[in-house]
């Protein structure tokens, strides 16, 4: 009888440890994205910053933004009309900043952002913000609060032509598989104790984003 009960509690504890794995699987298991819109960021590097081309580089300190439009969407739920900034030191530390049209584009939002760039460091943040988008074609003005927290101005970077951007293709970022020259013409970030100055590095732009995934 007690070795009957024995192998009852033993077999009824491997069946909470296998649900139990189960479950939590579930729970870390991303969701499927898909991002089509506009795309901008500005970083330290004063030469052609690696990140995007060939894979994320330590120490570099970066802000960028992605206004989404039709056809983005996280876990089956439409993330169009939604605004995502990052500010991040590779490898250090990364604060998101979210301007959603509802609660449920803005989860969705969250969501997404958090599992994207948590590869670009500890995701510290990731805050509701109001969040202005002004330009085109590579050269814009993105803000946070007015840019009292946030603001990056960009330029293109012509090519031999004179007319349009240099553009890299079949890079190693998931987001962005090709992306635009540009030129930080200037970018300040302070929120708390975090805090990132540029000026004249590079920035990287796209302005036809369209990728898909999952996590």
């Amino acid at each position: 009888m007690e070795v009957a009960m024995k192998d009852r509690l033993i077999g009824l504890t491997y069946a909470m440890v296998v649900l139990f794995a189960v479950c939590c699987q579930a729970s870390y298991a991303g969701g499927k994205w898909k991002a089509a819109g506009t795309f901008v960021e500005g970083c330290s590097c004063m030469g052609v910053c690696p990140c995007e081309l060939t894979g994320l580089k330590d120490g570099c300190e970066g802000l960028g933004a992605m206004m989404l439009g039709t056809g983005s969407s996280y876990d089956g739920v439409d993330l169009s009309g939604v605004k995502i900034v990052y500010a991040s030191a590779i490898g250090q530390w990364v604060r998101l900043y979210v301007d959603a049209p509802d609660a449920k584009k803005n989860k969705a939002a969250r969501d997404f952002a958090s599992s994207y760039y948590r590869g670009f460091g500890k995701v510290e943040a990731v805050n509701d913000a109001s969040i202005d988008w002004t330009g085109k074609d590579g050269k814009y003005t993105v803000l946070i609060s007015k840019g009292d927290l946030m603001k990056l101005v960009t330029e293109p970077v012509l090519g031999g032509d004179g007319k349009t951007p240099i553009t890299h293709t079949n890079t190693h970022s998931a987001l962005n598989p090709s992306v635009m020259q540009g030129k930080t013409v200037s970018a300040s970030y302070k929120d708390g104790d975090k805090s990132i100055t540029l000026e004249g590095s590079n920035s990287y732009f796209n302005t036809r984003m369209k990728s898909s995934g999952a996590f």
